[in-house]
């Protein structure tokens, strides 16, 4: 519990900040700063503004169209719009322009009773769960307000105010820095509709050329069957004799620095017709935000880059702005995930795979630097896994490509997950039970203040939930690890029940829970089963093949 007052360094909402050697306590003032930061973050990090082609009056159609006219004749020989156009011939896709079509009463159900009630209302203080609870009052004017935004291809400027909560960073230590705050856009619930009907719609078109490698915000999607793939290709090149490697690239800022023109231009060379390209513009400029410190906004300002954070469009159309870089690479793999990056490849020898791991990381950064987005150098990882399985310590490899110079090392961390170069995974589960052992002797240091329903819901989602994430991406760890796991559980157990006399089984018996075995053994079925239905990625029936060589009668699953 925080007293009025007191500072409190756990609490997201009380912040001081230091600027100019001084601290600022000032909730008004560390509003403005942080508002400043988040909306010219694209000058700060690079030391220039945003392209701009002149003026326009964002509510006169054929202004804008002149000023789209000028950002495609702009961007038509950019090297990713000429990419698109390339991948477009290359695949034969002659799709018609795409036009968002005019919603029904029906597809206006649809979203209104998937309203997540428990969000926040967002600017307009209108509570979701009010919403929903008059959807049959309100479906049909919600339709007919979508229609004419369709129809008008003008976004509503009172649409396009957010709230933005600074949110520490949690793997940052100095709180004091502003640099350390990402901005997370909270929007109204009619903006939420009225945003959600656009994704639904455009994203149904954008499925048709998305890279399988873009990971993120996707339906079917996870970390889980993304690391999955990643590491059954390394060990299926490993198994062919081939050396491994990668580089892990991280972006700054992404969402905050993709340039409105150039994502409009990308629009156009994947087919999208005027009209919605205009609707879309209308959307990106002229958008306000505020930094909301303890319920204190300074004052709104006005975007002039990046897709907002916490919006319901702005993950789709970073998909969408991204895309292309993933055509650019031959000799790789780019895999990514958000602002995470992870180039792929495999050779026959060491000194060959370093050459391809350097010239495809040029590519990357050549991309990266063409499309106005900021690598992260201080957090670019490298691994190189021996074919021979010979672990060497001090085996490092150091990789020179444009201006960077990174060593690889002997594990890596994608995604939240730890990689060793014998893809064995100790570090990350000893780590996993380090964290898991560490917090239960807390729980049990406090147990004179917690009953029995506060003991079982600590340990599920403060205990076990360190065990929940992407299982099946260390599924086949060593039986010394696998037995550390149960005794976690076991020790939980004892602890939940104040019983420390019967056996393991007994124990899971009375909490009708399973080993952590046998749920990693369920999950794997889940996941065989969604991708025989089509419910996972395409990718993943590389990873889970059926087996042809039996009796048609008798077809079984193997893992391949």
């Amino acid at each position: 519990m925080m007293i009025k007052g007191v500072y409190d360094p756990n609490n997201q909402n009380d912040i001081i900040l230091k600027e100019n050697e001084n601290l600022i306590s000032d909730d008004n003032k560390i509003s403005e700063i942080l508002n400043n930061h988040y909306v010219n973050i694209v000058e700060i990090s690079t030391g220039s503004a945003p392209a701009n082609f002149g003026e326009f009056d964002i509510t006169n159609k054929e202004s804008i169209k002149g000023y789209i006219d000028k950002i495609i004749s702009h961007y038509h020989d950019h090297p990713s719009i000429k990419m698109i156009r390339e991948q477009k011939l290359k695949q034969n896709i002659d799709l018609p322009d795409f036009k968002i079509p005019l919603a029904t009463v029906e597809d206006i159900n649809k979203i209104l009773n998937k309203l997540n009630v428990k969000k926040s209302p967002g600017p307009g203080l209108i509570l979701p769960e009010l919403v929903k609870y008059v959807a049959d009052i309100i479906d049909e004017p919600l339709k007919e307000i979508i229609n004419e935004i369709i129809t008008e291809t003008l976004f509503p400027d009172i649409a396009k105010i957010a709230h933005v909560t600074p949110g520490f960073k949690t793997d940052k230590k100095d709180r004091q820095d502003k640099v350390n705050y990402r901005p997370i856009s909270g929007i109204g619930t009619f903006s939420k509709i009225i945003e959600r009907y656009i994704e639904i719609k455009v994203t149904e078109y954008i499925e048709s050329f998305l890279s399988i490698f873009i990971s993120a915000y996707r339906k079917k999607y996870s970390t889980n069957s993304v690391l999955i793939r990643l590491i059954e290709t390394w060990r299926i090149n490993l198994d062919n004799k081939k050396f491994v490697g990668a580089v892990l690239m991280d972006l700054s800022k992404a969402f905050d620095c993709v340039p409105h023109d150039l994502l409009i231009a990308k629009m156009h060379a994947y087919g999208f017709d005027i009209n919605t390209l205009m609707l879309f513009f209308t959307y990106l400029k002229n958008r306000k935000q505020g930094v909301k410190v303890n319920n204190t906004i300074h004052s709104f300002m006005t975007m002039v880059s990046g897709v907002p954070q916490g919006s319901i469009l702005g993950p789709m159309l970073f998909n969408l702005f991204i895309n292309d870089i993933t055509y650019f690479f031959e000799n790789s793999d780019l895999i990514n995930y958000a602002d995470d990056n992870t180039i792929s490849a495999f050779a026959n020898s060491i000194k060959e795979l370093i050459k391809i791991l350097e010239s495809e990381s040029e590519i990357a950064i050549n991309w990266l630097n063409k499309n106005d987005m900021i690598a992260n150098p201080d957090k670019f990882q490298s691994i190189i896994i021996n074919r021979h399985g010979k672990f060497d310590p001090v085996n490092q490899h150091k990789l020179k490509f444009n201006q960077y110079e990174i060593t690889s090392s002997n594990s890596v961390i994608l995604l939240g997950i730890e990689i060793d170069d014998r893809l064995n995974f100790d570090n990350h589960i000893n780590s996993l039970i380090r964290k898991a052992a560490g917090q239960l002797n807390y729980l049990i240091s406090k147990k004179h203040c917690l009953n029995k329903e506060a003991k079982q819901v600590l340990i599920q989602s403060f205990i076990m939930a360190n065990f929940n994430y992407c299982p099946l991406v260390w599924l086949f760890c060593s039986s010394k690890l696998k037995n550390k796991q149960e005794c976690i559980q076991k020790r939980a157990l004892r602890f939940l029940y104040n019983d420390y006399e019967s056996d393991y089984e007994h124990l899971l018996s009375m909490s009708n829970k399973p080993s952590i075995e046998v749920n990693k053994l369920r999950l794997l079925s889940v996941e065989i089963f969604k991708t025989i239905k089509d419910l996972n990625p395409s990718f993943m029936k590389e990873i889970f093949t059926l087996n042809t060589t039996r009796d048609a009668s008798r077809k079984k699953l193997f893992i391949s």
